[in-house]
């Protein structure tokens, strides 16, 4: 089979549930839906026998279309979310990247600037010579601080990244993360939301580092739900990890427990200690209907199914 990348218009989708849900309150003439005496003979005259015996006739049929378009929107609804969702994960770890590289640059570009200056005060006794050649003891600092190949001042300490992508005014989408870290320059927060600038899409992840394998990651689900992921490890890189999701009213689904290792690398393995678990990878989500990516993503980042 040929290779081709599959491209998914959530935005799209959504405009779709929300025209279809319109058509189907249109549907819904309270004269169709619901009325039992239908027209009475003071509203139509000699016609009412014939109305009503068209609408007798087609009330059924209306109803039943009515049902469809109310489920053919919720379809094009959930849909659209679990494709904005998937994109959604995928443009989060991509920003929290970006906005760690970035401090990273900063945070060498401040350790060198910061060497540099405090050998610029410090001085230490070198030999010289005078014009006679008569050797003597001269203080002299370990940097010249008239340097001009000198480093630079790092600026101020960046706190995240930021993503924004208009597109030809249809396809709108921001991405923005926020960080934290600590004096050390070890990571603390990070607080992501993706969405596509009002149009009711909208996905948010925070994350509070307590150490190198301590997390806790709160997601807020693009229809209010919320699943909260909490990680503790030890040193050699072994933990465990509580899985809760949460309804958009804050009533507990489920909750899930796991046992994992190789915590440091950048693939630990986890196992659900439940044997008859559906999410067997420790991502909130049943591995049957966990669907892929797209390749041409509106959040800028997608994967190829």
């Amino acid at each position: 089979m040929p290779d081709f990348d599959v491209a998914i218009d959530y935005e799209l989708l959504r405009v779709l549930a929300a025209d279809t849900e319109k058509l189907k309150d249109q549907l819904a003439d309270s004269r169709l839906m619901g009325h039992e005496s239908f027209y009475s003979r003071a509203e139509l005259g000699g016609a009412f026998g014939a109305a009503n015996h068209f609408l007798f006739q087609w009330l059924g049929p209306w109803e039943n279309a009515r049902k469809l378009l109310e489920s053919l929107s919720g379809t094009y609804k959930g849909a659209s979310q679990k494709w904005f969702e998937l994109d959604a994960s995928f443009a989060t770890q991509a920003n929290i990247q970006a906005a760690a590289w970035y401090h990273s640059a900063w945070d060498m570009k401040k350790k060198a600037y910061d060497s540099w200056k405090w050998m610029t005060e410090q001085e230490i006794l070198v030999h010289a010579w005078d014009e006679n050649g008569n050797p003597y003891l001269k203080k002299q600092k370990l940097a010249d601080p008239n340097d001009p190949n000198a480093p630079k001042p790092p600026g101020l300490e960046p706190g995240g990244y930021e993503y924004l992508h208009d597109g030809d005014g249809t396809n709108k989408v921001h991405n923005s993360t926020q960080t934290t870290f600590d004096s050390h320059g070890n990571l603390k927060s990070t607080d992501t939301t993706i969405d596509d600038m009002g149009g009711g899409l909208s996905y948010h992840e925070h994350t509070d580092h307590w150490d190198e394998n301590n997390y806790t990651t709160t997601v807020t689900h693009t229809d209010g739900s919320k699943t909260v992921i909490e990680v503790h490890g030890d040193k050699d890189g072994n933990g465990s990890k509580i899985v809760t999701n949460t309804d958009k009213d804050g009533k507990t689904v489920d909750t899930s427990s796991y046992t994992g290792s190789g915590l440091k690398s950048d693939d630990p393995q986890w196992t659900n200690n439940d044997p008859e678990a559906t999410d067997t990878d420790g991502d909130g989500k049943d591995d049957k209907n966990d669907p892929g990516g797209s390749q041409h993503s509106n959040t800028s980042v997608g994967s190829t199914v």
